[in-house]
């Protein structure tokens, strides 16, 4: 009970002050005002950053469910909680760093974050049970991985990288491509069909953000959503899950 209730506590303070960053204050501006100050590319509209809403109603609903499956001997173990807090300690801290403009230090803190989180997505066996239980899990390591990009094409950005001559527009383009093939070694290898609904949803709203400014990238942007959709639909399916 005392695992399912740090969890919970954790959520709930994570949930609180990430909303709080992102659309109210911190260090008196938002971490969305902050991104929008450079001409980053791979920033999508503001509207995608409401996914951190959808995505504390899931890990809450999977944390309602872990007391359900306490009965069972089914809900958590020790090692998941110990990924699990320190995910959120590492999110809080690069927040935090981000919004008192420490970005190298907030670029290697979602790394950290992201790596925890991986660990903590590797926990669940592929059966169609485990995978279902991993859907909030992966939806919270697929965006993260796509604020990581963000936060270092950012920091490029910042600090002025010349791209060893080639223009942004490639490197996004290059970055975006580098998702896609990241998510849909997810799709197949962890049969996973939550990453690349969370990155469709991320690049669509690059598409928008670009949109005729810069169309290079906003093609892009919709092509690999095309091609992370005909993933989701014919790309290998979990053997284990009809058992």
């Amino acid at each position: 009970m005392a695992r399912l209730i740090t969890i919970l506590l954790s959520t709930i303070v994570a949930a609180v002050f990430t909303i709080n960053a992102f659309w109210l204050q911190l260090n008196g501006v938002s971490t969305i005002d902050i991104i929008n100050r450079l001409p980053v590319l791979f920033a999508p509209s503001n509207y995608v950053f409401s996914i951190w809403i959808i995505l504390y109603i899931l890990l809450l609903i999977w944390v309602l469910k872990l007391f359900k499956l306490q009965r069972l001997n089914e809900a958590v173990t020790s090692k998941q909680t110990y990924l699990f807090v320190a995910i959120i300690i590492f999110q809080l801290i690069s927040i935090v760093s981000w919004h008192y403009e420490q970005f190298f230090a907030s670029v290697i803190l979602i790394a950290l974050q992201f790596v925890l989180l991986f660990l903590l997505y590797l926990t669940y066996p592929l059966n169609g049970k485990s995978i279902q239980n991993r859907f909030p899990i992966a939806a919270y390591l697929s965006w993260t991985f796509f604020l990581l990009i963000l936060s270092i094409c950012y920091v490029l950005v910042h600090i002025q990288w010349n791209g060893f001559g080639l223009s942004n527009a490639l490197w996004c383009v290059l970055a975006m491509t580098i998702g896609t093939a990241v998510i849909m070694h997810l799709r197949y290898h962890h049969y996973d069909l939550v990453s690349p609904v969370v990155f469709i949803w991320c690049y669509v709203g690059i598409a928008i953000d670009n949109g005729f400014d810069e169309l290079l990238v906003a093609t892009a942007a919709l092509f690999l959503s095309g091609v992370m959709v005909v993933g989701m639909l014919f790309m290998k399916k979990n053997p284990v899950s009809s058992r």
